[in-house]
């Protein structure tokens, strides 16, 4: 899959990532998103889901919020549904040590368990996401999971607030919250990224965040260099 639709409006305008119950997400319901999603295929779900490239994800994923970091501190979490990649991510971070090279500074991380299948859940704060984020790759995506990024978000509140009590709260819930858990801290961050189980993308803004042209150029700049082919279907919810 590599031809994807743009559509751009209030968080609260998009119900596939929205969920008005929750009163966490209500704070940040106009704030502004832009989603990116695959076309709409004919194609049986797992042939859907075989065509999508990690390679291509990936390539995405790290040419768009580099161009947004630019070199600035960002959090990046990672969720590992029945996959190893999370716990082989926490081997390579246990070995930084021996890694990485010329007296880099230790990566600091968190690892927890999400919901009652108790999957893999990995936080890395990244002082430096151009150079720092390159250190996770091989790990990177899920195979069957989510990521998400936080532009200059507090590491200290998303490790020991926000995503302690998440995946506590998520042990007992029968619903999948990952949505609302990773959205529901947006207004602590400039740029909210998130890759959700399905390979769509959300880009969520604070308002101090206004020139968002540069931001759907980025997403377009991105998407040429991993190969996808970007429509763009303005004012779906104007």
């Amino acid at each position: 899959m590599n031809e994807y639709v743009v559509q751009s409006g209030p968080l609260r305008g998009f119900d596939g990532i929205f969920d008005n119950r929750f009163d966490k997400l209500k704070h940040v319901a106009d704030f502004h998103t832009i989603q990116i999603t695959g076309k709409p295929t004919t194609q049986r779900i797992h042939i859907a889901k075989l065509s999508r490239s990690s390679e291509r994800e990936l390539a995405f994923v790290s040419a768009f919020f580099a161009s947004v970091a630019a070199g600035q501190g960002a959090v990046f979490t990672m969720r590992d549904v029945a996959s190893s990649r999370a716990s082989e991510l926490v081997k390579k971070l246990n070995r930084q040590d021996e890694l990485r090279l010329g007296g880099e500074p230790q990566l600091v991380y968190h690892y927890h368990k999400y919901g009652t299948a108790e999957d893999d859940l990995v936080l890395v704060s990244l002082a430096n996401f151009t150079t720092d984020f390159q250190f996770l790759t091989g790990c990177v995506p899920p195979v069957e999971g989510i990521m998400a990024f936080y532009l200059t978000a507090s590491p200290y509140d998303l490790f020991d607030i926000h995503w302690r009590r998440s995946c506590r709260d998520a042990e007992k819930a029968k619903d999948d919250r990952i949505r609302r858990d990773v959205l529901s801290i947006a207004n602590q961050a400039q740029v909210t990224f998130f890759m959700d189980t399905d390979g769509s993308y959300s880009v969520i803004l604070h308002p101090k965040v206004t020139d968002v042209e540069a931001i759907e150029a980025k997403i377009t700049a991105a998407g040429e260099k991993a190969g996808m082919k970007i429509t763009f279907a303005p004012g779906l919810f104007s």
